[in-house]
């Protein structure tokens, strides 16, 4: 999997919680290609119609605090954008690997060297972030090895399949 997004920069606030990435209406909804058409759709109607794979969403604190549902995430993926983050809570860190969304957290000063529309450039595996619009570069701190080795495989089930020798499954077994 090819870690270097680039793309339009989807610039978010803090405090972005998960029911305002994609509704609570949407919570029995499971299909990626179903969510991916309400990620954002209140908040940012624009989103939907213009996003494309390689663009990145650059969030501010507290992204997708309060209710954690994996939906973003799976819509994110299915979208095939990546997350570079002011300051994520553990929850959502942890589904944001798990979905296999490429991440960054970064600081303050890197959050406010991008508008919403920027070209951008992200390198996940170096840390290497680029305002192409603006013409700058710096670096943030890239996650742990074990960490890109999840998302490389396409997520926390694509993973185990990649460490047992064994297909990852596409849904959990139930009694008919």
């Amino acid at each position: 999997m090819n870690l270097i997004y680039e793309g339009r920069c989807w610039k978010l606030d803090d405090d972005v919680s998960s029911d305002d990435l994609i509704s609570a209406r949407h919570v029995f909804e499971y299909d990626p290609e179903r969510l991916r058409r309400h990620l954002l759709a209140e908040r940012h109607p624009v989103f939907n119609r213009e996003v494309k794979r390689g663009d990145i969403i650059l969030a501010g604190k507290r992204f997708a605090h309060g209710s954690q549902h994996t939906h973003p995430f799976l819509a994110m993926k299915a979208i095939g954008v990546g997350l570079v983050a002011r300051r994520l809570l553990r929850p959502p860190f942890r589904l944001a690997i798990y979905s296999g969304i490429p991440l960054l957290e970064i600081t303050e000063d890197i959050f406010r060297m991008f508008e919403d529309g920027d070209s951008m450039r992200v390198d996940f595996e170096t840390g290497r972030i680029s305002n192409l619009t603006a013409n700058v570069e710096t670096t943030a701190t890239p996650l742990p090895d074990f960490l890109l080795q999840v998302v490389r495989a396409g997520g926390g089930l694509a993973y185990l399949g990649t460490t047992h020798g064994k297909p990852a499954p596409t849904e959990a077994p139930h009694d008919s």
